[in-house]
C-alpha cells in the first residue's frame, strides 16, 4: 500500500513539474555589473548568468553584464556578421532581467556611443561604419512551451512610468529593438526612447549626424508571431514608435505610444506586405504622434514641432499598408484605450482587407485627432462601447501645457471629408456599430460607404448609440449618418437600426429615421453630465442622476438614459478620468524620461 501511495505522489509531482513554465537560463544586466567574457575578450569579467556584481579582477565570473549591448556583442570589433562580436549570447527560451529603472536613474544605451564610431579596447559598441544597423538585432525565438523573455526588473508590477527600465537608442540607429521574424518572445516593463528632440518628418529640428536619435522604437514584421508586449512606454522617437505589421498571436497590454515624430504605429513596412493572423492591443494610449517630444522635457505636454501631411509629415496613431492580407486575413482588435491628438487619423484601418480580415475597437476613447477618430475600410468593422469626440480641429488651438507654436506647421484639420468615423462595408459580414457615444461638430458624424458599387449584401447593425450634435464650421449641426451613395446598408438583410438616441442632428435629418426602418429611437436629450462642446479634449459623458421628483420627462422614450448607462458601464475605466486637465496630467506622467 505504501509503495502504491508513493507512486501516486511521484506521478503528481512529475505531472506538476511538466506543467510548470520553462525559462531556460536567466541572464542579468545591472549598472554595477562587469564586462562580458568571450573567446574574443578573455579578460572579460562576467558570464552574465548571476544577479551579482563582479568581485575583484578575476575573469569569467558568474556575474551580471554592465551594459545591455553585451547581450548581443562582446565589445570587440564588430561588422555584424560573426559571433561572439555580434549576435545574441542567449539561447531561445532564455530569460533576460534588466536591473535598474527610471526611478533609480538607470538608462541603457543602444547603438553607437558617439556620433562617430570609436573602438577603444573591448568597448566597440555597434557595427563599424553602420550606425543604422547598430540597434538590438532580433533575439532568438522561443517555443510554445518555453518563451524567450526580455524583462525590466519590475516586470511583476510595472504600471508606474518610473518602474520601467529605459532603453535609449542613439546616433541614428534605425531600431532600438528589432523583433521582426521572432516567435514566442515576451517583452515587458521597458521605456523605449531616444535623447533628442529631432524628427524625421519635416520637423523644424531635423535629424543629422549631430543628433543622438533613433528612428524606430520596436520593429515588427508579419513573421513576428506569438509575441507579447506588456507595460511598454514607447515615446519620443524620430520616426515611428512601432514600425511594421504583425503575424499571428501577437498580444500587447498596457502600451503607450506617445510623441513620435512621424507616426505612432506605422504598420506599413514599404515592402508590399501587410499583417496576418490575430493582433490584440489592450490598455493602450496612442497620442500626440506627428509631434516631436521635447528633450529635455520642459512642458507638461512636451509635444511640439508637429507636422501633418500638407507639411511633409504623416501623423497616424495607427496606420497600415494599402494591401489586402493573404488568407486567413488580419484580425486586429484595439480594446480599452485612447487615441488622441495625432496629426492624421486616430486608428486608421482603412487599408486592412482581404478575406477573413477584421478591425474591432471596443471600450475605447478617441478624440482630438486631426483626421477621422476611427476609420475602417475593407475589413469587417466592429465598434462597440466607445466614446468618440469629433473635434478634429483641436490642434488648431493653443492647448495649455504644450510648447509655444507647437502647431505652427499644422493646417490640414478635419482632413478627408470632416467626418468623425468612417466605415466601409464589405459584403461577407455586417459591420457592427453599437453602444457608442458620439459628440460631433463635423459635417458628418458617421460616414458609411460600400466597398464598391452599392450592394444589397452590405449591411450595418447600428444600435444603442448616443449621438449629440453641435454647430460645425458652416453653422449647421452634423448629419448623424451619411453616405456618398445611399443608406440602404441600414435596411438591407442582416442590418439593424434600433434604440438609438439622436440629439441635435442636422435640420434635414428626420428623427426617428423611420424611412431607414429605425425602431425604438429617441430624439431627446440623453441627459449626460457634460453636453457642452470641448474644442479639445472631452467632457464627462456619464449619465446624470435622475431627479425622481421632477415632472419633466427624461426623454421621449424610457430607453434614452439606459442607453447611456449601458455605454458607460462598457467603457469602464476609460472614462473614469474626466475633464481635459486630468487627461493631460495622465499624459504628463507617462512622458517621463530619465
Amino acid at each position: 500500500m505504501n509503495v502504491r501511495i508513493c507512486l501516486k505522489v511521484l506521478c503528481v509531482l512529475i505531472a506538476g513539474c511538466v506543467s510548470l513554465p520553462l525559462y531556460g537560463t536567466t541572464w542579468y544586466v545591472r549598472p554595477d555589473g562587469g564586462t562580458r567574457y568571450s573567446t574574443n575578450v578573455t579578460n572579460g569579467q562576467c558570464d552574465g548568468k548571476a544577479d551579482a556584481a563582479p568581485s575583484g579582477g578575476k575573469a569569467n565570473q558568474h556575474c551580471a553584464f554592465k551594459d545591455v549591448r553585451m547581450l548581443w556583442q562582446d565589445g570587440s570589433y564588430a561588422t555584424g556578421t560573426k559571433f561572439p562580436n555580434w549576435g545574441w549570447v542567449i539561447a531561445g527560451g532564455d530569460t533576460v532581467i534588466l536591473r535598474g529603472s527610471i526611478g533609480t536613474g538607470v538608462s541603457y544605451r543602444v547603438g553607437w556611443d558617439h556620433a562617430s564610431w570609436s573602438c577603444e579596447k573591448n568597448t566597440c559598441w555597434g557595427i563599424a561604419g553602420d550606425p543604422y544597423a547598430s540597434g538590438a538585432p532580433p533575439p532568438p525565438s522561443g517555443t510554445a512551451a518555453q518563451h524567450t523573455r526580455i524583462l525590466g526588473e519590475n516586470y511583476a508590477s510595472c504600471r508606474s512610468p518610473s518602474a520601467k527600465t529605459q532603453l535609449h537608442g542613439g546616433w541614428a540607429t534605425t531600431n532600438v529593438l528589432d523583433l521582426s521574424g521572432t516567435s514566442y518572445v515576451d517583452v515587458a516593463c521597458l521605456d523605449i526612447t531616444d535623447f533628442s528632440a529631432c524628427g524625421r518628418a519635416s520637423q523644424k529640428l531635423g535629424c543629422d549626424s549631430s543628433q543622438d536619435f533613433a528612428q524606430v522604437g520596436i520593429r515588427l514584421s508579419n513573421k513576428t508571431t506569438n509575441l507579447t508586449l506588456t507595460d511598454l512606454h514607447i515615446h519620443g522617437l524620430a520616426g515611428s514608435g512601432i514600425a511594421g505589421p504583425t503575424g499571428d498571436g501577437v498580444v500587447m497590454d498596457y502600451i503607450d505610444i506617445l510623441g513620435n515624430a512621424s507616426a505612432g504605429w506605422n504598420a506599413d513596412a514599404n515592402d508590399g506586405i501587410t499583417g496576418k493572423g490575430s493582433l490584440l492591443v489592450q490598455h493602450y494610449d496612442i497620442s500626440w504622434n506627428g509631434c516631436a517630444e521635447e528633450y529635455p522635457i520642459v512642458h507638461p505636454l512636451p509635444y511640439g514641432d508637429c507636422t501633418d501631411q500638407d507639411h511633409g509629415g504623416y501623423g497616424d496613431g495607427f496606420g497600415t499598408a494599402t494591401k489586402d492580407s493573404d488568407p486567413p486575413g488580419w484580425q486586429v482588435h484595439f480594446d480599452k484605450g485612447t487615441a488622441s491628438y495625432n496629426t492624421q487619423d486616430g486608428l486608421d484601418a482603412l487599408h486592412i482587407g482581404g478575406a477573413g480580415s477584421s478591425m474591432t475597437v471596443t471600450d475605447s476613447l478617441a478624440f482630438s485627432n486631426m483626421g477621422q477618430q476611427l476609420k475602417v475600410g475593407g475589413a469587417t468593422a466592429t465598434l462597440i462601447g466607445n466614446y468618440i469626440v469629433g473635434n478634429c480641429d483641436a490642434m488648431s488651438h493653443a492647448i495649455p501645457g504644450t510648447p509655444p507654436a507647437y502647431n505652427a506647421k499644422l493646417g490640414l484639420f478635419c482632413r478627408a471629408g470632416d467626418t468623425a468615423i468612417d466605415i466601409t462595408m464589405p459584403e461577407d459580414r455586417p459591420a457592427i456599430f453599437q453602444r457608442n457615444i458620439i459628440y460631433s461638430n463635423n459635417h458628418v458624424a458617421l460616414e458609411v460607404e460600400y466597398a464598391g458599387d452599392p450592394s444589397p449584401k452590405a449591411a450595418i447593425k447600428y444600435d444603442d448609440n448616443i449621438f449629440i450634435g453641435f454647430p460645425n464650421s458652416e453653422g449647421n449641426n452634423p448629419s448623424p449618418i451619411y453616405s456618398n451613395s445611399d443608406l440602404k446598408m441600414l435596411t438591407n438583410p442582416g442590418a439593424s437600426f434600433s434604440n438609438n438616441v439622436t440629439f441635435r442632428p442636422k435640420s434635414d435629418w428626420k428623427c426617428p429615421a423611420t424611412r431607414l426602418h429605425e425602431t425604438g429611437g429617441s430624439c431627446s436629450d440623453p441627459h449626460l453630465k457634460d453636453e457642452t462642446w470641448h474644442p479639445y479634449g472631452y467632457g464627462d459623458a456619464s449619465p446624470k442622476a435622475v431627479d425622481k421628483s421632477s415632472s419633466q420627462p427624461a426623454s421621449e422614450t424610457p430607453n434614452a438614459t439606459s442607453h447611456a448607462s449601458t455605454v458607460m458601464k462598457s467603457l469602464g475605466a476609460v472614462v473614469v478620468v474626466t475633464g481635459v486637465w486630468q487627461a493631460w496630467r495622465s499624459l504628463r506622467g507617462r512622458a517621463t524620461k530619465a
